[in-house]
């Protein structure tokens, strides 16, 4: 077994297609001594290219999405004493022509993706009252200045703004307490969706739940405080803290439901 094939078999077989992307940027900052710029990666593949990267000795990756709880990321792989370049990012500002309509986050995504650029190009889009803010690649930001004028059939007024410009919204959750026989990813998705545990385990087995972004398939695997479940159709989960053990056994724990 070479050691390429070494670290890649750590992943799903699902993965292993983007840990050889990131083996082939890891391999570029090595050889050609310079930092490597990566697209816009989700968790999963940020916490994919961090133990890759870092795999390779004097190799450092640092990630950035325009805020600190930005969930879409940009990775600068760096060889050591190299400190030139940020992360490519740009901000922009949308509204409505109208200043009455509501811009909404998939209507903005679906117009950014029907100009024929890909999705790693973009981060993080911010939905508020007014308008929606937008992470997006430096390279393709003059591309979409041009010819970004309507989400969907309305037309849409853009400014670049900058970080410190930016504005996350408070994202509502509703915090539960829910009694489980184990912390198995079956019996507290059940409980974190409002399913019977039958109904999770098909859906678990199905490749619709993910675990930190992660997919995972075992219905039978261990879940921990701080754990992020997500399930298609379903939502977002985080486990909160551990309460202890009921008087019959059962782990008593909160869940944090996203809204």
């Amino acid at each position: 077994m070479t050691r390429k094939d070494d670290r890649l078999r750590h992943f799903r077989p699902d993965e292993r297609m983007f840990a050889e992307r990131v083996l082939d940027w890891a391999d570029q900052a090595n050889r050609q001594y310079r930092s490597v710029l990566t697209p816009f990666l989700n968790p999963r593949e940020q916490t994919i290219a961090g133990i890759l990267v870092r795999s390779v000795p004097d190799l450092n990756a640092f990630f950035d999405g325009g805020f600190q709880e930005a969930e879409r990321k940009r990775g600068r792989i760096v060889p050591p004493y190299v400190t030139e370049g940020d992360h490519g990012l740009t901000f922009l500002s949308l509204e409505p022509a109208d200043r009455i309509s509501q811009l909404k986050h998939p209507d903005v995504l679906g117009s950014l993706l029907g100009l024929g650029i890909k999705r790693e190009v973009v981060g993080d889009i911010l939905v508020g009252d007014a308008g929606c803010q937008v992470v997006i690649a430096t390279e393709v930001a003059d591309f979409i200045r041009m010819q970004f004028t309507h989400v969907g059939g309305l037309p849409v007024r853009m400014r670049e703004i900058s970080r410190n410009e930016l504005q996350p919204p408070e994202i509502p959750t509703r915090t539960v307490t829910a009694s489980v026989a184990s912390l198995r990813l079956d019996a507290v998705a059940a409980e974190a969706f409002r399913l019977s545990r039958n109904k999770a385990v098909t859906l678990i087995k199905g490749g619709k739940c993910r675990v930190n972004w992660k997919t995972s398939d075992d219905p039978a695997e261990p879940v921990k405080e701080g754990d992020m479940l997500s399930l298609r159709g379903y939502g977002r989960t985080r486990i909160g803290p551990l309460l202890g053990e009921s008087r019959k056994g059962r782990t008593q724990i909160q869940l944090i439901r996203y809204l």
